[in-house]
């Protein structure tokens, strides 16, 4: 019996031994991340009905863009969830007026019977909440594909400030030597918190210190209008409405934190390892990773 005991402590101690030498895991999808976001955003054309005789303005795309902070927990190997703190474009609107007749030289107007863009985008900003759930593959070692899908919310900065009932009012007047010939009025709720669904696909890419690099393309989709308004050529006198939804295609580039350098500076010092130099133990934890 003895010598099966002795076995027996034998083969457990050499299983604690490797358990307690086990190195950690450096998956960069694991844990705690923290990134900065930033974006830039081709938005879609406001809707314009007709009610008069001239035609109705044309909506013409304009851009936006974010920036923020993002803080991440990937809960399973090709899982995780983030949120977001963003500051940037919550709508912005432009378009075409159709110009029947022009003024000319000598107070003579003349015939165009053509558009021309306005390039006067109106826009605001604000601060939106993004919440996603996201998933990531390995293609290489060092490129990962990602997809994510969530909701944006906005306006809730406005609720606090303003609460219920808060109309904020746009209006343009474009003139031509001190005669008004188009007018536009819109009218925004800054009291209502919104929500926008995002969906977006990219790719990963992993550095040699274990931080990620995010490339993404996605497209944002509002649910309700932002804001409604009409429109009024004074010369001649037709008009019409129009709204605008902050749906737009995005482009997203993120730097991702993932904490494993410290990690492995801590594994390390817990493993007791001695280095000549600074560039030998970061060579070191290049190997980990």
């Amino acid at each position: 019996m003895k010598p099966s005991i002795a076995f027996f402590v034998f083969i457990f101690l050499m299983l604690f031994r490797s358990e307690a030498q086990e190195i950690p895991s450096f998956y960069p999808f694991k844990g705690f991340h923290v990134g900065i976001t930033g974006q830039a955003q081709f938005i879609q054309k406001p809707i314009f009905s007709l009610h008069g005789s001239d035609p109705a303005p044309k909506g013409t795309w304009s851009y936006g863009w974010e920036v923020g902070m993002e803080f991440s927990w990937h809960f399973a190997k090709y899982f995780g969830v983030s949120v977001g703190i963003n500051y940037g474009t919550a709508l912005s609107y432009d378009c075409a007026i159709y110009w029947r007749t022009i003024p000319g030289y000598n107070d003579v107007w003349g015939v165009a019977n053509d558009y021309e863009d306005l390039r006067s985008p109106m826009q605001d900003e604000e601060i939106m909440f993004p919440i996603k759930f996201e998933f990531h593959y390995p293609l290489h070692k060092k490129l990962f594909f990602t997809a994510e899908a969530g909701v944006k919310f906005k306006g809730i900065f406005n609720r606090m400030i303003y609460g219920n009932r808060k109309i904020k009012t746009y209006t343009h007047t474009l003139s031509y030597e001190e005669t008004d010939i188009f007018f536009s009025r819109a009218y925004r709720d800054i009291s209502k918190i919104r929500c926008d669904l995002l969906v977006g696909l990219g790719f990963y890419y992993k550095f040699a210190h274990g931080d990620l690099l995010r490339f993404i393309a996605g497209i944002n989709y509002a649910f309700s209008p932002d804001l409604v308004g009409e429109y009024m050529y004074l010369i001649p006198l037709s008009g019409g409405n129009f709204f605008v939804k902050n749906d737009f295609f995005y482009t997203q580039i993120s730097y991702i934190h993932t904490l494993n350098w410290q990690k492995a500076k801590r594994y390390l010092k817990k493993q007791e390892y001695s280095f000549s130099s600074k560039k030998e133990r970061r060579e070191k934890i290049y190997e980990l990773f």
